[in-house]
């Protein structure tokens, strides 16, 4: 809108991150590393930071929010910090971040009026499915199956009703068990067995029909090594195992209001009136928030300590 003032993008970056402090929650950024694999869902990923990101850094600090930047991609990052227990979710719209390790990943959906939809998958529960338990070994599968950010087509011709039926049997942890214990001089031999373990389940009626044309399309290089190592062993900061107790300080600060009126006044081009109704009419409630959530944090620390 035109009397929105300067920088459209920076302005509804701010706006989720007034939505984000008013939540009950101390937020930790990651930001992708230079170390993140090149192509991400068939396309080039770009090696110079978004053009957005110092600005959006700023916000954080302005914010009190912490963040870092990681040696590969963020949600490699995010799971590994989850896995470590420093953190209580990993907020992504990418799903890879489950077959990645973290306990427990949120999803948000925004509503017209505001407000958000918070849609949460934990590991432990999916793992404990009933029906189909979902481990690392059956998201690794589904993901060879229909394709993910490295894999983006899956397998051609294998539809989600059959990836879901070979999610029943045991071609998931036999594969899990082939990447994880086999020397790499094996590894062609053993998933040659298991991919033709693959074709007989398609063409034996195990999946309650037969799919012989499915069967005999499945290239000889499927599934790809190089692609299950990126989603089994992706790039963390920590990978080295030099700095693996390293962890970040995820330490929040109170918001700087006399900073965040200077940001909107110099990079948004608003003017001080509308400064003003705008911190009294949404950001007074997110100091507050955020002071609170800075005390229960505090609580937090000292019980851990004493206990």
């Amino acid at each position: 809108h035109a009397q929105s003032g300067e920088n459209p993008e920076l302005r509804t970056l701010m706006y989720k991150l007034v939505t984000l402090a008013n939540a009950p929650v101390h937020t930790h950024f990651i930001f992708d590393g230079e170390d993140r694999p090149p192509i991400k869902r068939g396309k080039h990923v770009r090696s110079a930071p978004h053009w957005l990101t110092r600005s959006l850094q700023e916000l954080l600090q302005i914010f009190g929010f912490t963040w870092t930047t990681a040696k590969g991609e963020a949600e490699a990052d995010l799971a590994f910090l989850s896995k470590a227990g420093k953190i209580s979710a990993v907020l992504t719209e990418d799903s890879d971040a489950l077959l990645f390790g973290a306990a427990k990943v949120l999803c948000l959906t925004d509503n017209d009026d505001g407000t958000f939809l918070v849609d949460a998958y934990c590991a432990e529960a999916l793992s404990n499915n009933p029906k189909i338990p979902l481990t690392t070994s059956h998201l690794l599968l589904w993901a060879m199956l229909r394709g993910g950010d490295y894999n983006p087509g899956g397998l051609l011709g294998c539809g989600s009703q059959v990836s879901h039926a070979l999610l029943v049997g045991d071609l998931s942890d036999s594969l899990m068990r082939v990447m994880t214990s086999v020397a790499p001089a094996q590894l062609p031999g053993m998933l040659k067995t298991w991919r033709d373990h693959l074709c007989t389940v398609l063409v034996d009626g195990t999946l309650g029909r037969k799919y012989p044309a499915l069967a005999a399309s499945i290239p000889a290089d499927f599934p790809s090594v190089e692609i299950m190592h990126l989603y089994l062993h992706p790039v963390t900061t920590w990978s080295d195992g030099t700095n693996s107790s390293l962890l970040p300080q995820l330490n929040p600060t109170q918001p700087n209001i006399g900073r965040l009126a200077a940001f909107c006044k110099a990079r948004l081009g608003w003017m001080q009136p509308k400064i003003h109704k705008y911190l009294r009419h949404h950001f007074w409630s997110t100091a507050c928030m955020q002071a609170l959530c800075q005390v229960g944090l505090l609580y937090l620390t000292v019980v851990s300590a004493n206990s």
